[in-house]
């Protein structure tokens, strides 16, 4: 095994990234840093875990489409992978646990538990089944932002509650419309394991209007958190430029096949643009 293709199979860098849903819907509710650390090593160890897994059912699969990732290329053995993967799920499911000792509730674990469920389902079943495999994609990634809600202790306040619901619907959409659009992208490669995308069952055409669809429903939800008063107005400059990223994903991803690839792109930016948003108007909250 070469150790320094471990981050790439965990693609880190991503688990560290959506871990800030924890910490921005948190942060609505509790300035406890030991509070939110533990929902967010959570989310760390197992969206890496989720991750591993995916690779590994994914393997045949990444040999066409993504050959230079870890499994593929042999840098580490699939054996090697699922060592990982344990310690990892081993690592998430005990963080879990300290929150639920923290607010007294087992709420945490359940969540936690589920979503290691969910990851396995995922790669093992829910992935070629299409489009439910891209609302699971979704909805995985932006469960940090009730997860950071739970982790607090669940306090209820009526605004702030809306506001992270917000959160996940902005976020659940867009990256529900990137996977569609990832469908368009890797249309060929799919076919090797029978994944059952938009675009191969339907035609790139429907695909494309329904990738559409969710990308205007993420701009919807993005900019409806403008008039709740919840955020810092540092929050507005990136709810434009998101806005604008997801608009232009939607103005490529209907030109089909030959637009995916920007509208992938700018899909990513507008997530990026979105999560940042959502932090600055946290941090910077009067």
């Amino acid at each position: 095994m070469k150790w320094s293709a471990i981050p790439e199979l965990l693609r880190i860098h991503n688990a560290i990234f959506g871990s800030l849903t924890v910490l921005i819907s948190g942060l609505l509710f509790t300035h406890d840093f030991y509070v939110l650390l533990w929902g967010v090593l959570a989310y760390i160890f197992l969206a890496a875990a989720g991750n591993v897994i995916n690779d590994i059912y994914d393997l045949e699969v990444d040999k066409i489409n993504r050959p230079h990732r870890p499994l593929p290329s042999g840098r580490i053995s699939v054996k090697e992978a699922y060592i990982i993967y344990v310690t990892l799920v081993s690592g998430g499911l005990l963080a879990s646990v300290i929150s639920s000792f923290i607010i007294m509730n087992p709420l945490p674990f359940i969540v936690a538990a589920i979503f290691v469920g969910i990851g396995i389902l995922y790669s093992a079943k829910l992935k070629i089944l299409g489009f439910i495999g891209n609302i699971t994609v979704g909805v995985s990634f932006s469960i940090g932002y009730i997860y950071g809600w739970i982790v607090t202790g669940m306090p209820f306040h009526m605004n702030r509650l809306f506001a992270v619901l917000l959160f996940f619907s902005t976020s659940t959409t867009l990256l529900i419309a990137r996977e569609i659009i990832k469908g368009i992208e890797d249309i060929r490669g799919d076919a090797v394991r029978n994944v059952r995308t938009l675009a191969r069952t339907c035609g790139v055409p429907f695909a494309s209007k329904i990738a559409a669809i969710f990308l205007l429903l993420a701009i919807i939800s993005y900019t409806s958190l403008l008039p709740l008063n919840v955020l810092s107005p540092a929050f507005i400059p990136f709810m434009i430029l998101g806005d604008i990223s997801a608009a232009l994903a939607m103005y490529y991803v209907l030109k089909g096949e030959t637009g995916a690839r920007y509208a992938s792109r700018y899909a990513k930016i507008g997530a990026f643009l979105g999560l940042v948003g959502f932090l600055v108007g946290v941090i910077f909250l009067v």
